[in-house]
């Protein structure tokens, strides 16, 4: 292999959960990948459909009997398409779209880092849902991620090698941020392919109504039971990467405050002040995995005083 050529045998890694549809992003990636594996995270036996659909598109269908959560789902596949021979895997969401050659800038951008001798490990778009993942740039041209998202995310296998696969336990939420971490520590930072977009959808767009709409005027909501899930994590991944402590914390702040105005929001706001309170008590504990059938049930509990846009 030269060293600007794009490297062969890519597969595409496709999480699903509860699909409504065939993802039309199956149709975008096929022509770009050597070929496509999908895992469905547990959405139970009335997705058979949805699910033989998908496999008549020519993907492989890996089916999870329980949700194991986005890191497990991810491990299923990434183990799969390594067993397959790809020299390289890209992972996506169930609902993000890319444009022709996306999988080859991301394929491009690592190599460019190789022929200049850059130490790179994963690549990912410079813009995710139009927020810059870009952070400095080399003398090279080699532009570092300032923080990365696991949807399209190109993993070379030797990354994956002396990285290892993503933490499981952690279920959701800040999956990519400690396996991005864990990548800098082995010198193998993530990198970004310059100019490359990846749209995609943020949790859900609300009109914030009172005093405060005056300040938000709308908002991208997740669903509740994620907010467990965020608040435990940032205690556990904090902990854990103690020399990137001044980062973390910064992006501590940032979710502080989301916290806080999901709590404003929460109807009723007691059950998201358990949550929170839940998530923050287990990530000190180190109790990790999937959260419990009782706290889940709460937070689908959970609506929002804000009207969808």
């Amino acid at each position: 292999m030269t060293s600007g050529a794009p490297r062969a045998d890519v597969w595409g890694v496709v999480t699903v959960h509860r699909p409504a549809q065939v993802p039309p992003l199956l149709g975008d990636l096929a022509p770009q990948v050597t070929g496509i594996i999908v895992v469905d995270d547990g959405s139970g036996a009335e997705f058979d459909v949805i699910r033989a659909d998908i496999a008549s598109t020519g993907a492989q269908v890996i089916t999870l009997e329980s949700n194991r959560g986005i890191g497990a789902a991810l491990n299923h596949g990434i183990r799969c398409a390594i067993e397959h021979g790809a020299s390289a895997v890209v992972t996506f969401d169930q609902d993000s779209t890319i444009a022709p050659g996306f999988v080859a800038a991301l394929g491009a951008a690592h190599e460019h880092a190789r022929a200049h001798d850059v130490p790179a490990g994963p690549v990912v778009p410079e813009f995710f849902a139009d927020v810059s993942q870009a952070g400095s740039s080399t003398p090279q041209g080699v532009v570092h991620a300032a923080h990365a998202i696991q949807s399209g995310m190109y993993l070379p296998s030797e990354v994956l090698e002396r990285v290892g696969l993503m933490d499981e336990a952690l279920f959701i939420d800040l999956v990519d941020t400690d396996f991005e971490i864990r990548c800098l520590d082995a010198d193998l930072p993530c990198i970004v392919a310059p100019g490359l977009r990846l749209p995609h959808r943020l949790g859900a767009r609300y009109r914030v109504p009172g005093p405060l709409g005056a300040v938000l005027p709308t908002l991208t909501l997740s669903t509740p039971f994620r907010y467990y899930y965020r608040a435990r994590n940032r205690i556990v991944v904090g902990r854990r990467h103690p020399r990137h402590r001044s980062r973390l914390r910064r992006d501590a702040r940032a979710d502080y405050a989301y916290f806080l105005i999901a709590w404003m929001l929460a109807r009723p706001r007691s059950t998201m002040r358990k949550l929170l309170i839940a998530g923050f008590r287990d990530g000190r504990a180190e109790r990790l995995g999937r959260m419990s059938p009782e706290l889940a049930a709460d937070a689908a509990r959970v609506t929002w005083r804000a009207r969808p846009v």
